[in-house]
């Protein structure tokens, strides 16, 4: 095996493999000689990717299930229909997008895949060094998609977003399979933000996720404790059976992740992708690997300068954060607030960082301004 490549790729993931096989099909590197490393072999279904859009994404093709109406429920069990305008919310199955990417990717002549343990990753003078368990590989760039917990200082939030999903199937399932609920907190709030996303796959089968904005992890049996009572008490269901299940944490922070050094370009989450204030990460990583093939193919470098979640959006997450984790506006009075008062396609698109100022002040308006006022000249000046 070769030990100097053009490129590396570090981590097989959602991020790394979109890197792949979008910038493989766009014919920008063609002639350069790649290797992806990762752990895995990525031959499970081991999670979901759900996100929004009010246009085609590059995966259009392996969308597992679109829906075009979402609803939110309260505390106090008020259900809201949202006016989502012409945005949809889209899962992809971690094993279709897999199979679908590796499939092409292992049909190309320059690229090589291991699956080894990657220990570190450094620059050097002539470009970049990854060292595995048992290799030391060097490429003039890096593309790294694999998350550290960064150093961080005081006045960062540092949140974790924390979720178990379990497919369940059951006869006695009566939801329309055309609505999803997007955040339903008709659950205990007691552990911070609390609420349930559910996601109908079919008449008989759905996605059923607990998840919570706090700092710590529950116990693993408290999960499907909430679990059980919410599919028993609010869905009424009485009969059913668990077909998969997946855990997952997200850190929303506003740490400011770096986009590169020198030639090691972060990508994913390690590179600010995932947005601060939901946790969200797919859209987010697409819009940065455009970013990086557009600017490839004009300057033959991968490096960008303008990123596409601006610094008002970074400032907006920064003071959200700050607000969800002092505990004073509750989190389920707030994003009930927000959804029963401001257009859902307005806040969609304010938390895609693409709302305008029109848009961002109705999303504002819709909440109390005594509890921001703080946090958002905190965030600010911490900006400076």
């Amino acid at each position: 095996m070769k030990m100097q490549y053009d490129i590396i790729v570090c981590g097989g993931g959602m991020s790394g493999l979109s890197l792949l096989y979008r910038t493989l099909k766009s014919g920008i590197w063609d002639n350069k000689t790649i290797l992806l490393i990762d752990k895995s072999d990525k031959s499970i279904n081991d999670r979901t990717w759900c996100f929004w859009e009010n246009s085609p994404s590059p995966f259009e093709e392996i969308i597992f299930r679109k829906w075009d109406e979402m609803c939110f429920f309260s505390s106090d069990n008020q259900g809201y229909l949202l006016d989502t305008g012409e945005y949809t919310y889209n899962m992809i199955r971690s094993i279709d997008f897999y199979d679908y990417t590796l499939d092409y990717l292992k049909t190309r002549a320059n690229l090589t895949i291991i699956n080894e343990n990657i220990i570190t990753i450094t620059t050097t003078d002539n470009g970049c060094e990854v060292i595995t368990d048992n290799k030391k590989l060097n490429s003039d760039y890096v593309f790294n998609s694999i998350y550290t917990r960064p150093d961080l200082k005081e006045k960062h939030t540092y949140l974790l977003q924390h979720f178990k999903g379990v497919l369940i199937e059951s006869s006695e399932l009566n939801l329309n399979p055309n609505k999803i609920y997007l955040m339903d907190f008709r659950t205990n709030q007691e552990n911070g933000n609390t609420f349930f996303y559910v996601l109908p796959t079919s008449g008989n089968t759905a996605l059923v996720e607990y998840t919570l904005f706090s700092e710590k992890l529950l116990e693993k049996d408290l999960y499907d404790k909430r679990i059980e009572e919410y599919i028993t008490d609010i869905l009424t269901i009485k009969d059913y059976k668990i077909l998969e299940s997946e855990f997952g944490v997200i850190p929303m922070t506003d740490y400011p992740f770096s986009r590169a050094n020198k030639n090691i370009i972060n990508i994913g989450t390690i590179g600010g992708d995932t947005r601060g204030s939901t946790g969200y990460t797919f859209t987010n990583t697409q819009k940065t690997i455009t970013k990086i093939i557009n600017n490839y193919s004009i300057n033959g470098i991968p490096h960008f300068h303008k990123e596409h979640i601006s610094s008002r959006h970074k400032l907006y997450d920064s003071t959200l954060l700050k607000v969800l984790a002092n505990g004073k506006y509750k989190g389920h009075h707030l994003f009930t607030d927000m959804f029963s008062s401001a257009k859902a396609s307005d806040i969609l698109a304010f938390l895609d960082s693409e709302s305008t100022l029109k848009q961002e002040f109705k999303v504002i308006k819709s909440l109390i301004p005594q509890y921001f006022i703080k946090p958002f000249f905190q965030s600010w000046l911490e900006r400076k």
